[in-house]
């Protein structure tokens, strides 16, 4: 097999420049008829396909987005990466996806590399890197639809989960089923969510007069990881109901409650956030704050095309907030006289 042609290998055959031949293929109208037939005849004459980084040179276009996460295997971002994709697919454009596991190193190193590949946008979900170089970069990398960080930047727009709103619906829920020693277990430290969803927990609390105790809060420094042993503390503090900080976390207490010899929801009560399938399928099946998550990717790419196109008005914060849905992992605590 020779060696794959190139636009110049064309240009050289057909006796033209380079630019008329990327003219051509991209369809453009300052080429004479006969100039474009001979040059269409040797394209297809050697089954040619032109590089993406050669069309891009001309049209400045690569029809690639770029996405980071930090994790795909969280189901939380699987769906959203589904909604993601199809939207960006029925418009012809591709995702050239990065997960990082949180490293910030890696994330810089995606960004730089994204940015080599003339990606026409960016999507981040990036907890570690902090707002002062979010602000440096995004000039550099625009369009941008950040999720789950709020950052008022030219260049970005966000989308963000109402987790304030999420944490105090959950809590005002259990509160008036008559729980009033509630634990929490929140995300990790640097999560835009993890401090919005405790100062919902906190203001639920105060409007029903219930003293906050830090001792029933418990943060976790990587997803799931020492959730059983966080259960146990919380247990020992005699709460009666707990909310997380996702479904996962959830299906992890209930396990923890099983071992434990404890019945979810007579024992105790356990409300998850996310509304993932799995919601549906533990046992008992969760109270949850549900999240639309395909249509949060959806919204995310549609934001983001709108940005490339230019010529159509975008919100710069779109937020989407959290709706209770009741399962059988909560039950009312309230006694009768």
């Amino acid at each position: 097999m020779g060696k794959k042609l190139t636009i110049m290998d064309i240009a050289q055959m057909a006796g033209v420049s380079r630019q008329t031949v990327s003219r051509v293929l991209n369809n453009k109208p300052e080429v004479n008829e006969a100039t474009r037939k001979q040059v269409q005849r040797l394209i297809e004459k050697h089954e040619f396909r032109p590089s993406l980084q050669a069309r891009s040179m001309v049209t400045r276009k690569t029809n690639m987005i770029a996405l980071l996460l930090p994790d795909i295997a969280n189901p939380f971002f699987a769906e959203v990466v589904r909604g993601i994709e199809r939207t960006l697919r029925e418009n012809n454009l591709n995702v050239f996806l990065m997960t990082t596991e949180e490293d910030v190193e890696q994330e810089n190193a995606f960004i730089q590399l994204s940015k080599n590949y003339n990606v026409d946008g960016m999507i981040l979900c990036s907890p570690r890197l902090d707002d002062a170089n979010l602000r440096k970069l995004i000039p550099e990398i625009s369009p941008v639809v950040l999720l789950n960080r709020d950052l008022d930047v030219d260049g970005a727009a966000c989308i963000v989960v109402d987790a304030t709103h999420g944490g105090y619906v959950a809590t005002k829920y259990l509160i008036e089923q008559g729980h009033s020693k509630i634990g929490i277990i929140v995300g990790p430290p640097r999560a835009y969510s993890s401090i919005q969803r405790l100062e919902g927990y906190k203001k639920a609390l105060q409007d029903f007069g219930i003293p906050f105790d830090n001792d029933l809060v418990m943060q976790v420094e990587v997803d799931n990881k020492g959730v059983h042993i966080m259960t146990e503390k919380l247990i020992k503090q005699n709460v009666t109901s707990i909310t997380t900080y996702n479904d996962m976390a959830a299906a992890h207490v209930i396990q923890a409650c099983t071992d434990l010899n404890l019945n979810v929801p007579e024992d105790i009560s356990v409300i998850g956030f996310d509304g993932l399938a799995i919601s549906q399928f533990t046992n008992p099946t969760l109270t949850t704050m549900s999240l639309p998550l395909f249509e949060i990717g959806e919204t995310i790419a549609s934001i983001l095309i709108k940005m490339i196109k230019g010529n159509e008005p975008f919100e710069r914060l779109s937020k989407v907030y959290p709706i209770l849905k009741v399962g059988n992992s909560t039950k009312s605590v309230h006694f009768s006289d």
